[in-house]
């Protein structure tokens, strides 16, 4: 006969609707950097669409947070990806595009802006959450 448990297995901890939220506006950011800059930027240098392969994977994977119900731990993963690709996008547009022009660079300033701002508060949110669970648990420990 099976052994029961005294405690239940905890279930996964889901995103909040804030954190998808937040997903949201980064994919329409990114929306809008596809269409403003990034094809512009492809039909100039199309051998360059390899480098770009990154960040389309996590522009679908965006999709899937925005409209699922995703686990924090790979929502976090998501994010941290997304940090990097950000850093990896402005890199290769300033390094590559010859004499970009004003319009361009302030949206490559703002579109970069934008998404660290967008990636960190939604690692802080996904934080502060796993915080406020592990104090609403310690304090249910003590007074058990």
């Amino acid at each position: 006969m099976p052994h029961a448990h005294a405690h239940p297995i905890p279930s996964p901890k889901m995103l909040s609707p804030l954190g998808r939220g937040i997903g949201a506006l980064q994919l329409a950011k990114e929306t809008a950097t596809i269409v403003l800059l990034g094809i512009p930027f492809l039909l100039e240098r199309p051998l360059l669409v390899l480098a770009t392969l990154p960040g389309l994977v996590l522009y679908m994977f965006r999709w899937v947070l925005v409209t699922s119900n995703m686990r924090r731990r790979a929502a976090v993963s998501i994010w941290v990806f997304t940090l990097l690709d950000e850093l990896w996008g402005l890199a290769l547009y300033l390094r590559t595009v010859d004499a970009p022009k004003l319009q361009q660079l302030r949206y490559v300033n703002w579109s970069y802006r934008l998404g660290l701002v967008f990636s960190l508060a939604a690692l802080a949110e996904i934080g502060y959450r796993r915080y406020r669970e592990r104090a609403h648990l310690r304090a249910l420990l003590k007074t058990a």
